[in-house]
């Protein structure tokens, strides 16, 4: 590679890390103007989904049975895919909580990177490619924004979109990259001529990684790299795959690997921890209900137009790297039903759906770009659209900044107060020296609050406000929630005002079940709790029918299971007694007055209150 080359890539790299900081910086640097905290209690607070961090953390320490909490563990491994968070668990190992900032950085230059090289090989110029780059990142925020319109069929979409690409942790921000370099790939593979050997190992690379990661991805990519393969080689593929049989061997090698992590995993996993993950077995009557909702969306009105169209584009378009997504569109499709057909298991298969949506609609995005790339060219010179690129990708940005950081303004006054009490407990347990000592048992329920000690290394708690952070057995789940109701002074009347079920506007969920119990009573047409249908009230019942099957966040608990926990409610007689006792004036404990003798309070703010135990500590004086 010559000097002017290397020049060039080099300044190229350093356009997207430009390019990258310009989307994501303006909301850190408003954090930091905004806030003066503690830095893992930043990226708490901005970053989305941040139930997934006790897992990062744990995972980054090899530890994959944690129950946070001292004494005997009969608890298997937690069976959440370990390779999914193998970037986030390696990062944070690396860079600690300012891991999340490099990776947001990180994971946006990758996915520039990643559709500027497609852009280029559909043939569009190096200019064109990075506006477009930009604007199908922006596409997710771009469509929350259009569903201010109220139309259906944009609100579909908007809620489709929110799984194609955001900052999201880990899934889509990291997950989505193997997916769409895999797409990278298979373009690749299907334009070159003599090297194909080496784009196919890349892609089973890939596949191995989506199918540990998010396996939904992986049946889609399956059939895709089946699809361009024919397409590609036509009547010479079973010709080449003899040709080449060493390599193929060696390539269906790996993936077994790679599908041996996984049921190496899940054959050591805790079952009760995967019931509460939502998985479960389909029977006979479930699987033909699954299958009519399957046939009923592919005739759908909705679903033959946009097949019909994608259709229409692909027979006219010339391009072979387009027609790839055409080909993502009916892999999709085929994934859906191959899965749906030969799995008796399952878990949120909304997920097929949202990709079959999603990929039809890039397709039609693509095509109508690629005739007005066509168009243009044939009005305005290659300066003139060269500017035009330019000018547009600022206004991309602009955009995007103005859009996304109103939200986190918005935001802000909503919460400044919270995020403020928050602060200040984390403020004074750093600097107390009672919690020099990381072995004392808290007792906490603001999952905040939980995944910062998490994060810090304190590791023995009387609860865990989330239950998708450790493997416990259900039983002891039950046990712990009953001992703090007791521990708080709370009787059987405030336990069942707190696990009764909840309607919301269109569903039952109660937020505090949900968290504690997961999934474990998932309630929708096609799956109830041990499906007994009789076991829920006719309200609930009438519920559970009109919600779509694919709804797996209504949770509504049997009137057996609740009566099950009441009486266990009388007859458990388990104590806990926690070093620290924090009360949340949000959470289960908010019309508590604790006034329990043994304990001193020695912190007190508008939301929390921290009592330690009297003869642990000087600060009671």
């Amino acid at each position: 590679m010559n000097l002017r080359k290397l020049q060039d890539k080099e300044n190229f790299y350093l356009l997207l890390l430009a390019l990258s900081f310009s989307l994501i910086a303006f909301k850190w640097i408003f954090s930091f103007i905004s806030y003066d905290e503690n830095i893992y209690l930043r990226i708490i607070n901005e970053t989305s989904d941040n139930y997934y961090y006790p897992l990062i953390k744990a995972f980054s320490d090899f530890d994959y049975n944690q129950l946070y909490v001292f004494g005997e563990n009969n608890s298997k491994i937690i069976s959440f895919p370990i390779l999914s968070l193998l970037v986030n668990s390696i990062f944070l190992k690396l860079f600690g909580a300012y891991s999340f900032i490099i990776l947001e950085l990180f994971c946006t230059s990758i996915f520039l990177f990643i559709f500027i090289s497609i852009f280029k090989e559909i043939g569009f110029s190096k200019h064109i490619s990075i506006f477009l780059s930009l604007f199908i990142f922006i596409l997710t925020e771009l469509f929350k924004d259009i569903s201010i319109i109220n139309i259906n069929f944009i609100n579909i979409l908007t809620m489709n979109f929110e799984s194609f690409y955001s900052l999201r942790f880990p899934r889509p921000l990291i997950s989505n990259l193997f997916f769409f370099s895999f797409i990278y790939f298979t373009i690749k593979f299907l334009l070159t001529k003599d090297k194909f050997i080496k784009y196919l190992f890349y892609l089973t690379l890939l596949m191995g990684l989506s199918l540990n990661s998010f396996f939904y991805h992986f049946f889609a990519e399956v059939f895709l790299l089946v699809i361009v393969f024919i397409y590609k080689f036509q009547f010479s593929t079973f010709k080449i795959i003899i040709e080449k049989y060493k390599f193929f061997t060696l390539y269906v090698v790996l993936l077994l690997l790679f599908a041996a992590i996984l049921q190496i995993q899940i054959y050591f996993s805790e079952e009760d921890y995967i019931e509460r993950l939502g998985v479960f077995f389909l029977n006979f009557d479930q699987k033909e209900i699954l299958i009519d909702y399957m046939i009923k969306f592919i005739l759908k009105k909705e679903f033959i137009i946009l097949f019909f169209t994608n259709s229409v584009f692909f027979y006219f378009i010339k391009n072979k790297a387009i027609k790839v997504f055409y080909f993502l569109f009916i892999s999709t499709i085929l994934a859906t039903i191959f899965f749906i057909l030969t799995f008796n298991k399952g878990v949120d298969y909304y997920h097929f759906f949202n990709l079959i949506i999603v990929s039809g609609i890039l397709f039609l995005i693509l095509a109508i770009i690629y005739y007005s790339n066509i168009f243009i060219s044939n009005f305005l010179k290659e300066n003139k659209i060269k500017y035009f690129s330019y000018l547009a990708s600022f206004i991309v940005i602009i955009y995007f900044n103005f859009s996304h950081n109103l939200k986190v303004i918005d935001f802000k006054n909503l919460n400044d107060e919270k995020r403020n009490n928050l602060s200040e407990i984390v403020n004074f347990i750093s600097n107390s020296e009672y919690f020099l000592d990381k072995n004392k048992k808290i007792f906490n329920l603001n999952k905040e609050l939980a995944i910062w000690f998490i994060f810090n290394d304190y590791k023995n708690f009387s609860i865990l406000p989330v239950s998708f952070w450790s493997p416990k057995k259900n039983e002891l789940l039950e046990e712990e929630l009953i001992a703090s109701f007791k521990f708080l002074n709370l009787n059987k009347i405030n336990f069942y005002n707190h696990i009764k079920n909840e309607l919301k506007t269109w569903r039952f969920k109660n937020e505090f079940v949900y968290d504690y119990f997961g999934r474990k009573y998932i309630a929708n047409s096609l799956i109830t709790f041990k499906n007994n249908i009789l076991d829920y009230t006719n309200i609930e019942t009438e519920y559970i029918f009109s919600n779509n099957l694919l709804i797996t966040h209504q949770v509504i608990i049997p009137k057996s299971e609740i009566n099950r926990l009441l009486v266990k409610f009388d007859r458990t007689n388990k104590k806990i007694n926690p070093d620290v006792v924090i009360i949340d004036k949000d959470d289960l404990s908010s019309n508590v007055k604790f006034n329990n003798l043994e304990y001193c309070l020695i912190f007190n703010n508008n939301q929390f209150q921290l009592f330690t135990r009297k003869n642990l500590t000087k600060e009671c004086n």
